[in-house]
């Protein structure tokens, strides 16, 4: 006779089966299976599918099912991306003017038997910082129609030389963003012609050569309460280890007999006597030489709150201001536009800088703000000579 089995073990042991993609199992009051609903990527028919869950379940629970009580769904397979064909460059074209960069790419693939041409510019000011990035855009923007085809979108994310091997290399980063993920490649090409052939060879290599995917998901945070409770363990282990250290470290005192004893020795009461009182606790701080001991010389530690100045506010001097937040306050008072330059190639030719911080500034590009942290910036050039910054006199 069958045995009693829940509708999730039928499932899990029906998902198991080849010709079975899903599947879910609706019983009645009695506890009876009304219908069983399986989704398939296969190719065999309905009937054949419907046997071989009929006769699995009957062979491994015992369960005798009518097979029109299995309803089956046919999924369609997905569709593959289509790859990007090897594409070569036939034509590089650079016009430079006065005030920008207009570079030209023209490549040539072969598809279906037929060769095919496709042609990608891009437009930056003028200057040699712009014109290898502005060859690497122009080289997106013509794969781009090949790349979409695919179901993504190509985006240009770095671009660098440097030496490797005894040769320069041209490194070049694209992104292809799709509507599941986003795909980081990396490309390369050593130069062995020119500089602006090799970087339009490393964005083809980048379009079609996948590094590793990247989700922000995926990223395991670290456990906050974890952290903080191993800084308090070794925070509490330094305590104790300064602790034993000048208690170590004391002097020896004769006592009444002649024999010698540390004064911790001298004062310490009966175990006995204080067997049956608690310990104070071990996190209480009684002053500030318990984190920071005294200096050899009896120096004593000098705190914040300990600092006070000495006559009228006026008589201190006015502390000089830094380099760096004189020329950033005068860049936001001037309104003056600067040409911004990032240690990943990124490059803002006319920005102006509406405030500034510890850690980054805000900028305005053409009405929009944009905030750019310090530690990426090689470099900030205004289009013109700044005024002096008037300091206050003491």
């Amino acid at each position: 006779m069958p045995q009693e089995v829940f509708a999730e073990e039928i499932e899990a042991f029906l998902e198991r089966l080849d010709a079975v993609a899903a599947a879910r199992v609706v019983a009645n009051d009695a506890g009876e299976i009304e219908r069983i609903y399986a989704t398939t990527e296969s190719t065999r028919d309905d009937g054949a599918i419907r046997r071989v869950i009929t006769s699995a379940l009957l062979s491994q629970y015992n369960l005798l099912l009518d097979g029109w009580r299995v309803q089956v769904a046919h999924l369609e397979p997905e569709a593959e991306p289509e790859p990007v064909p090897d594409c070569h460059l036939i034509r590089l074209e650079e016009t430079i003017t006065e005030t920008a960069t207009r570079v030209v790419v023209d490549l040539r693939y072969e598809r279906d038997g037929a060769v095919k041409t496709i042609t990608g510019s891009a437009q930056a000011p003028a200057g040699q910082v712009h014109r290898m990035r502005t060859i690497a855009l122009a080289t997106v923007e013509a794969v781009r129609p090949l790349v979409e085809r695919g179901g993504n979108r190509p985006t240009l994310e770095g671009l660098t030389m440097m030496p490797f091997a005894g040769v320069s290399v041209a490194l070049a980063a694209v992104s292809l963003a799709s509507e599941h993920a986003s795909l980081l490649r990396v490309g390369s090409e050593s130069v062995a012609g020119s500089e602006a052939e090799a970087v339009v060879g490393a964005v083809l290599d980048a379009v079609r050569k996948p590094v590793r995917s990247f989700a922000p998901s995926e990223r395991r945070r670290p456990d906050r309460h974890r952290q903080f409770e191993g800084l308090r363990r070794h925070y509490e282990q330094m305590i104790h280890t300064s602790a034993d250290l000048a208690s170590r470290a004391a002097p020896l005192v004769p006592d009444a007999s002649g024999n010698a004893e540390s004064p911790g020795d001298a004062e310490a009461p009966n175990e006995s006597e204080d067997a049956g009182e608690p310990e104070p606790p071990i996190d209480i701080i009684h002053s500030v030489a318990e984190i920071r001991p005294e200096r050899e010389g009896g120096a004593l530690p000098v705190t914040r709150e300990d600092v006070r100045p000495e006559g009228p506010p006026a008589a201190r001097p006015v502390p000089r201001p830094s380099i760096e937040d004189s020329f950033y306050r005068r860049l936001v008072t001037t309104g003056a536009p600067v040409h911004i330059r990032c240690r990943d190639g990124y490059e803002i030719p006319a920005a102006v800088v509406k405030d500034f911080g510890t850690y980054s500034l805000l900028v305005e590009v053409s009405g929009i703000q944009e905030l750019v942290f310090k530690h990426g910036i090689i470099a900030i050039r205004p289009y013109g000579p700044l005024p002096p910054e008037h300091l206050p006199t003491a």
